[in-house]
């Protein structure tokens, strides 16, 4: 599909959680490996957690934790802290009901949140906590916040960010993804230009803020050379940038994010989130959405964040075959 097709948002924001689940599925049998070692790519393929095809990872899960909470009682930092203990506790939003990998720093900002640390001060904020665990779900931000300005959602950004990743890295990466996937919504015409538009409102926001910190951030984000793959927030957003925006199918995204290796669940599940926005749902192949573990978590999710569209007139539900263009 060519860059600014049109398409119905909710086709775009179905695609997105779909295809972020989808990515994160895909890529979990080849996490750890090194891009070398990455021969082919192939849905249901068994790997490094020994999961049963179609199981999404933390990433999946607590992207979903955040998106119900946003749908179920709008943006509360407490409420996404509950949710995502509930999925560390006893594997709620996970296929299976099973935790099978968990980030260190994610692991230690939800032991404090479990201690009575508020939620939105219990994301570590030292240097060497600069993992992607923050931007992995960050998501449905721009899924279901569609209204405010960008510069409240990038506040809800850091906000959202601060409940396991408080480091001003982890905060702007997660803003500019937003803003990011915010204008696939609105369906922006074309990848490159959409990004020059993100990152000149981002530091327009910083500078009439005085946020020197996320300046500083944003500066090494922008001069930040490597895409390989890894772990590191930056290195993450960048990696799953540029699958994404040299990618002419959402197939061709999620498979060019799992050959940098290392991270690849993470960095499929951020490149699909975007893929999916960008090509819609019905662009995500038909047997790797459906052959994803309990279907049963998601779809319910889905269709309460469709029927968030109230200024169009299309209407669809993932449980059912009908779908109205006319009334």
């Amino acid at each position: 599909m060519p860059d600014g097709a049109a398409l119905p948002l909710p086709a775009r924001l179905a695609g997105a959680v779909w295809g972020h689940l989808v990515g994160d599925a895909l890529g979990v049998p080849y996490e750890f490996l090194r891009a070398s070692d990455i021969t082919t790519v192939a849905w249901g393929a068994k790997g490094t957690h020994h999961q049963p095809p179609g199981t999404w990872s933390d990433d999946g899960a607590l992207m979903l934790a955040l998106l119900d909470s946003l749908l179920a009682t709008g943006f509360d930092t407490n409420d996404q802290g509950r949710r995502a203990v509930d999925w560390r506790r006893h594997g709620r939003y996970a296929p299976g009901g099973r935790v099978f990998d968990i980030g260190g720093t994610t692991s230690a900002a939800l032991a404090a949140i479990e201690h009575g640390t508020s939620a939105v001060e219990a994301g570590p904020t030292a240097d060497h906590a600069s993992g992607n665990g923050s931007l992995m779900r960050i998501l449905p931000l721009a899924l279901v916040a569609r209204d405010v300005t960008d510069e409240r959602l990038v506040e809800m950004a850091h906000l959202a960010s601060r409940v396991t990743h408080g480091h001003p890295r982890c905060q702007v990466a997660c803003a500019l993804y937003s803003l990011v996937a915010r204008r696939m919504l609105a369906g922006a015409g074309d990848r490159p230009g959409i990004l020059v538009d993100a990152r000149a409102v981002l530091r327009a926001t910083y500078e009439d803020r005085d946020l020197t910190g996320h300046l500083t951030a944003l500066d090494e984000l922008e001069a930040w050379p490597g895409r390989s793959g890894r772990g590191h927030v930056i290195d993450s957003f960048w990696s799953a940038w540029d699958a994404f925006s040299g990618a002419d199918s959402y197939v061709d995204a999620v498979t060019r994010a799992i050959r940098y290796g290392r991270d690849t669940d993470t960095t499929a599940a951020i490149a699909g989130g975007l893929a999916g926005a960008w090509f819609g749902v019905d662009a995500i192949p038909a047997d790797w959405r459906g052959g994803l573990r309990d279907p049963g978590i998601v779809r319910p999710l889905v269709d309460r964040l469709i029927e968030t569209d109230r200024a169009d007139r299309w209407r669809t539900s993932t449980t059912s075959p009908l779908r109205v263009d006319e009334v």
